[in-house]
């Protein structure tokens, strides 16, 4: 049985404890053993993080102290998987370097609000995306986000130019959800999910869903050189 810790915590503008409990569904679903922790106590202890398959963190702004900083990122190095959503991993611990390194982007803003209208279109065809579309318009936050150009980006929105005071007169067009590896660790986040509604749209839930069975521990020896999906790579993906 796969074994999940996810934390969560900090700004509950984003209602870490109810979207928790939706990953924590996701999961249970798949056959994952999933514990929730409303603290970084659990990421004190070295030997059971390297006993983990998968650490979602779901923690809006705050710091992370050095300790458990040091320890999720050997983890990740040693094949532990790490994933997030949204502001509980893109604005977790803005202020720390190794952890902004480690997932790969950084939120910086969303221009137009909850209300923004836009779409969200696929670029690379992997085990996430197969078999499934661009999704054409959603009205959500859309997150502008730094990124680092060592991911590989799954999926890309594009901002109008009224939207932000930055665009030069032109449109941008930035990763929404991508995927990277650490060492031996994989590493997922997508930017959709400001609340259960957003998640729950079906689309973005396959996604999700998908990309933490992509980032845990020994599924698919390596699903980025896998050009086509089928039925029995997702069998071997829930193994």
């Amino acid at each position: 049985m796969k074994q999940a810790l996810i934390i969560y915590g900090g700004w509950e503008g984003h209602a870490p404890k109810e979207t928790s409990q939706f990953y924590q569904t996701l999961l249970e679903s798949e056959g994952y053993q999933v514990t929730l922790a409303s603290d970084f106590e659990p990421l004190y202890h070295k030997e059971e993080l390297k006993r983990l398959d998968l650490l979602i963190m779901n923690w809006t702004r705050g710091e992370l102290p050095d300790e458990p900083l040091q320890n999720v990122t050997q983890a990740v190095a040693e094949g532990l998987g790490l994933a997030g959503v949204h502001g509980g991993f893109a604005s977790a611990f803005q202020a720390s370097k190794g952890w902004l390194f480690l997932t790969g982007g950084c939120f910086l803003a969303h221009p137009g609000g909850l209300e923004t209208t836009y779409s969200i279109d696929l670029t690379t065809n992997h085990y996430i995306t197969a078999n499934t579309q661009s999704i054409p318009q959603l009205t959500t936050e859309q997150y502008y986000c730094l990124v680092d150009p060592a991911v590989t980006v799954l999926a890309t929105s594009t901002f109008a130019a009224k939207d932000h005071p930055n665009a030069a007169n032109q449109e941008v067009i930035l990763p929404m959800m991508w995927i990277k590896k650490w060492g031996k660790g994989r590493v997922f986040f997508q930017s959709v999910g400001h609340s259960l509604k957003e998640l729950k749209e079906p689309t973005i839930q396959t996604w999700t869903k998908r990309g933490f069975l992509w980032a845990t521990r020994n599924t698919l020896a390596d699903p980025l050189k896998n050009s086509q999906y089928s039925e029995s790579s997702e069998k071997r993906m829930r193994k």
